[in-house]
């Protein structure tokens, strides 16, 4: 799937603000709301992979908050994330894992 085909069936799954970085946490465009990882729930994520240029490749994560914000943070795979993005992703993986055991 392309990136804009995950981004419409996310819409389609009520996933429809997106999630910026900012800090520790993640703010949402919908709300204006600073959320901090620990009122975040990774629900899903899907990558993109082009084929191409491995520079194209990106992955679409949909994020809840506890309020019931849904939304997506995208993220390219490549070499140059951002740090604080990759932390943020990190602990929502492992905050997951810690859920599901």
């Amino acid at each position: 799937m392309t990136l804009a085909e995950l981004q419409e069936n996310a819409k389609e799954h009520g996933f429809e603000h997106h999630f910026i970085c900012e800090g520790d946490g993640a703010r949402s465009d919908g709300t204006g709301t600073l959320y901090q990882p620990e009122d975040l729930r990774l629900v899903h994520s899907n990558s993109t992979d082009n084929g191409t240029d491995p520079g194209d490749d990106a992955t679409l994560y949909m994020i809840e908050a506890k309020d019931g914000t849904k939304g997506v943070m995208i993220i390219p795979n490549s070499f140059n994330v951002d740090p604080k993005e990759a932390r943020l992703i990190d602990t929502l993986r492992q905050n997951r894992q810690n859920s599901a055991s």
